[in-house]
């Protein structure tokens, strides 16, 4: 796990490039590594700061070939290494220099080209230099885990990095902000892919690369094969036989997911996905393995009590830290400093504080990420099973007599309840299904985004070009698919990196390896959602191997008591944000409406705190970087 950041451009310029690694040296602290080359009339610089998980003193990067021909920047693992450079018969065919997937990857690369990146399982981001085609590649993971960025330079040239901040360093970045990227952002909490908050850089969306040759950088093409997320009947004889399946797929992807020079430990919240992924790591182990849990003042938020049994059951080595209102006023400056493009999702600061508390035990955990997008473990999902009687009620009485009685229910600061969902279920249903569950999860729905947000443009038809399928009938699965392809890289998955690469931590999520991602997506959506219930078939695969109260307790998400604190410690800050920032300066944002919110917030009588999170957020961030 790493963070790489270079550039090309027509002259050298190592103290840009050193610059740039500075921005990142939380993801990779514990070396540094930077080649430069020229190709023509172009300068090539490359670099690496790097956290040490194998092959601790032989995996120094950048890497390069026998005959220096191909270099390349790793960030994240090859979790089917071995097997790759057994079944390529690689090591009959190079001299291998060391121990790390790094190598795997560069000699497979040697051997097949841009034809080896479908056969990688893993989470990784990198940059490879081909001397002899004189083009350099960028590409990321199937799901998304790891983040990498670029921009195309006005002399022809490329920058790119893991993060965002390093684009900071480099003069000749366009750093205005995209109006399109403010629309995504306040409706869904993050920027969705290929876009950037940054209108002069772009996002490399999952199972994407992108080819530099010449001076021309090249439109983001796929590397995964078509359809590999297609819901087809798997096959197999009876029920019980799929259930057993699914748990030795899964142990096999936590077993692939442990390899590691140093040690490993589990996030543990005491839902189901992540005591899956605890029981299993510590069945794959031969020592007690540690688990990590955060616990909340706050009841309804509070799910400790639930990882402390699930430890106590698999005999876990357990830490677990409480965190208070106090603990995020005297933070919440630090942990959103943390973060290189803004994202709103405020499970960010309870992430953050868990990362902290594993990285001081150790250098990998990992988690259950993943497991709802597969298994149908939102709300979202069921709604869609009873938003099927909306279209019997006559609009007329739907705008008329429900929405009214709806929209006057009082806002409560408790973890989702009933009044809330109403509102989300009510207010927010359209006819398409897929506008539907977008405007569901959203932070701002479309009327208020439109009043709020300057030059706005419609993020419905940045998301919903991925939800048409040829031939798919399974709704449940369509929408499985389409938070698999936009919310789970665009929120969870950027949420848990930023969070613990601030602590030089890495996460791995097992429920993402390709394989057991291909074998979910296999099956009809009445194993994942069986009547209200979600994760069903893992529940049931699950049983043999958890407590009963892990079953059957009520879904609970990573979440923290927002609305409380955006009307109490967080008010002040809220109403300075409001007085003086950049956003109102340049015109991206509407100060009017954003204060007609606050104050219906304060006054109860609507549900803001994500929008008025996401303003704060995105001020932050603004100031932070000098945004005019």
């Amino acid at each position: 796990m790493c963070g790489i950041a270079g550039f090309i451009e027509k002259k050298q310029d190592s103290g840009t490039l050193n610059r740039m690694l500075s921005r990142i040296s939380h993801r990779g602290p514990d070396d540094e590594g930077s080649w430069l080359a020229q190709s023509k009339e172009w300068q090539i610089h490359l670099g690496h700061r790097r956290l040490s998980i194998i092959d601790i003193e032989g995996g120094k990067q950048p890497l390069g070939n026998d005959d220096g021909s191909v270099q390349i920047v790793f960030n994240g693992e090859i979790f089917n290494f071995a097997d790759l450079k057994s079944y390529h018969k690689l090591g009959n065919r190079f001299r291998f220099k060391t121990r790390s997937d790094t190598e795997v990857l560069l000699r497979l690369f040697e051997a097949q080209g841009l034809a080896s990146f479908s056969a990688l399982n893993g989470m990784f981001a990198f940059a490879v230099w081909n001397r002899q085609k004189e083009e350099l590649i960028l590409a990321r993971d199937r799901a998304g885990i790891k983040p990498l960025y670029y921009a195309a330079l006005p002399d022809g040239g490329l920058i790119f990095a893991s993060e965002l901040a390093a684009f900071f360093e480099h003069p000749r970045v366009d750093k205005a902000l995209s109006h399109e990227a403010l629309s995504s952002y306040f409706f869904q909490d993050y920027v969705h892919s290929p876009g950037a908050i940054l209108s002069g850089v772009k996002k490399l969306s999952p199972g994407h690369y992108v080819r530099w040759n010449n001076g021309r950088t090249s439109a983001q093409l796929p590397f995964v094969e078509e359809g590999w997320l297609e819901a087809k009947v798997s096959s197999f004889s009876s029920e019980e036989e799929l259930k057993d399946l699914l748990w030795q797929s899964l142990s096999l992807a936590v077993k692939r997911q442990l390899v590691a020079d140093v040690p490993v430990g589990v996030f543990l919240s005491g839902g189901i996905d992540s005591s899956c992924i605890a029981t299993l790591a510590q069945a794959n182990s031969t020592e007690p393995i540690q688990t990590f849990s955060i616990a909340f003042e706050e009841k309804t938020f509070d799910e400790s009590e639930y990882a402390r049994l699930v430890s106590q059951h698999i005999k876990s080595r357990h830490f677990e830290q409480r965190f208070t209102e106090a603990d995020m006023v005297d933070r919440v400056s630090e942990i959103l400093s943390s973060l290189d493009e803004p994202m709103a999702d405020p499970s960010l600061i309870p992430t953050y504080i868990l990362s902290e508390l594993a990285s001081k035990q150790v250098k990998v955990v990992l988690g259950g990420d993943g497991g709802d997008e597969l298994w149908a473990g939102y709300p979202t999902y069921l709604a869609h099973k009873l938003e099927r009687w909306m279209r019997w009620i006559p609009e007329s009485a739907r705008q008329g007599l429900i929405d009214p009685v709806i929209a006057k229910l009082p806002v409560e600061d408790r973890y989702q309840p009933l009044e809330w969902k109403l509102k989300r279920f009510f207010l927010r249903w359209d006819k398409d299904p897929f506008a539907c569950h977008l405007r569901w999860l959203s932070n701002t729905d479309l009327k208020k985004l439109k009043e709020a947000v300057s030059s706005f443009t419609d993020p419905l038809e940045q998301f919903t070009r991925l939800s048409t399928q040829a031939g798919e009938k399974d709704l449940i699965n369509q929408m499985l698919r389409l938070d698999f392809q936009t919310y789970l890289p665009g929120s969870v998955l950027t949420k848990v990196d930023r969070a613990s690469m601030a602590h030089g931590l890495e996460v791995r999520p097992p429920f993402l390896d390709n394989e057991f991602v291909r074998w979910s997506f296999s099956l009809p959506s009445h194993y994942k959602l069986r009547g209200k219930n979600g994760k069903y078939l893992l529940k049931k695969a699950a049983a043999e191997h958890l407590p009963r109260e892990i079953l059957t307790r009520k879904k609970k998400g990573f979440g923290i008591p927002l609305s409380k604190w955006i009307r109490g410690p967080l008010q002040s800050q809220i109403k300075k944000t409001l007085e003086g920032s950049p956003l109102w300066d340049s015109n991206y944002l509407n100060r009017t409406v954003f204060k007609e919110w606050n104050q219906k917030h304060a006054a109860l009588e609507e549900d803001n705190s994500k929008p008025l999170w996401a303003l704060l957020v995105l001020d932050h961030w603004a100031k932070k970087n000098g945004i005019r």
